[in-house]
């Protein structure tokens, strides 16, 4: 890899602070970075909800495809937006220390969400909030919303909706956790979609062994786990699941929910693992999940 290295991105506020990160950590190395900003399907089919995206990774291919295609030497990605299969030839060098995995409830008037009146819409696109919401208050209504942070705040505060939900880690990564009333969903209750908080530092594969410096290995072991259950069970943006790892000392927690569209658990598995667990080993606590 050059020492003079091109980041491609998506155009977001959000995407191109998470660049920020990386492009910091890439100087502070001696490399000279530029930024190439790419729009993708995500991006610009913004009136389909993401689980009509199947097996695309509506936010991460083209990026992706610039990589291989050597149009750019390094990609960010919000990890769970990246599917388990990955373009051939690339890989994913390095994932940065997590954020918070736990999604952010904001509502118009400041109500916590067990204390929304009935009737009360939810703005999401996302099958997981979705299913989640349903399993706690069967009498909110739920509407379509996609689009960046921005995007969804400005149609809060307009009236659109009553509340929404946003990943707390894109909140602290632009400096509005400490400017936006909301509140934490309990990760045990709200389960968190696999590798949320997580970013991602792709290359092609002859050049990943030069950007593990920036791996946080801790994050890894959890990440790869979730990943691992995602890509076992066969789920992604069209099945509502939470999947979620948390290491303490040696063991590392793996929660896991699986849910119908109406809000139904139909599977739930919480153990503990050695952090050397054994792919058999988390075969065996996902037996009888029926997708």
């Amino acid at each position: 890899m050059p020492e003079r290295a091109v980041i491609g991105t998506r155009g977001s506020r959000l995407a191109l602070a998470q660049t920020e990160k990386v492009k910091n950590i890439l100087e502070e190395e001696g490399f000279e970075v530029d930024v190439r900003v790419i729009r993708t399907s995500g991006d610009i089919k913004k009136d389909r909800p993401l689980h009509e995206f199947k097996g695309m990774g509506a936010f991460v291919r083209e990026i992706d495809l610039a990589l291989k295609r050597e149009e750019i030497d390094i990609a960010v990605h919000s990890l769970k937006d990246v599917p388990t299969d990955r373009v051939e030839g690339t890989a994913i060098a390095a994932v940065l220390e997590r954020e918070s995995p736990c999604d952010a409830f904001i509502s118009r008037n400041g109500m916590r969400f067990e204390d929304l009146e009935g009737n009360s819409i939810i703005g999401t696109s996302s099958l997981r909030r979705r299913a989640m919401v349903r399993k706690l208050r069967k009498d909110l209504r739920m509407e379509n919303l996609r689009g960046n942070i921005d995007t969804r705040l400005r149609k809060l505060d307009e009236g659109f909706y009553d509340g929404i939900f946003l990943a707390e880690a894109g909140l602290i990564r632009l400096g509005w956790h400490e400017k936006i009333e909301y509140e934490r969903m309990d990760p045990e209750i709200f389960v968190p979609s696999a590798n949320q908080g997580i970013i991602a530092v792709a290359s092609r594969e002859e050049d990943a062994e030069r950007l593990s410096f920036m791996n946080h290995e801790k994050t890894h072991r959890e990440a790869m786990l979730e990943r691992f259950v995602i890509k076992e069970l066969g789920v992604g943006c069209a099945v509502p699941a939470g999947v979620y790892a948390e290491t303490t000392g040696r063991k590392i927690r793996l929660l896991c929910e699986i849910l119908d569209e109406g809000g139904k658990v139909r599977f739930r598995a919480d153990e503990k693992l050695e952090s050397d667990y054994s792919a058999e080993e988390v075969r065996e606590i996902l037996k009888g999940a029926e997708i």
